[in-house]
């Protein structure tokens, strides 16, 4: 069974996202969820994106981490990013969630 691992972040307008960590097949994936839209998908919520963790953390040599950054989730939804305080929190909780999918 596949293990899923969950966290609400919230950005600086008020928005809150669920936010899944999972591991397929040899990839780990953050996938951000909008909770105000869950009539017609999932109890997390509607997908917005997903990205390969380590894209997250800068570890796959496409650039540097989100650590002081923002995160732009989609850029057809003004709602849809994460300041830099909710990318600081989610890579905390990346790095201390992460061991657990191995």
């Amino acid at each position: 069974m596949n293990k899923t691992y969950r966290k609400e972040l919230t950005n600086d307008i008020g928005i809150v996202f669920n936010v899944t960590l999972t591991k397929e097949k040899n990839a780990k994936y953050i996938t951000f969820y909008d909770s105000r839209f869950i009539k017609g998908f999932s109890k997390l919520g509607q997908q917005v994106s997903k990205y390969y963790m380590n894209t997250l953390l800068g570890k796959d040599g496409f650039g540097g981490s989100i650590v002081n950054r923002g995160l732009d989730l989609y850029g057809g939804v003004n709602d849809w990013y994460i300041d830099i305080k909710a990318s600081n929190k989610l890579i905390n909780w990346i790095e201390k969630t992460k061991h657990k999918l191995n």
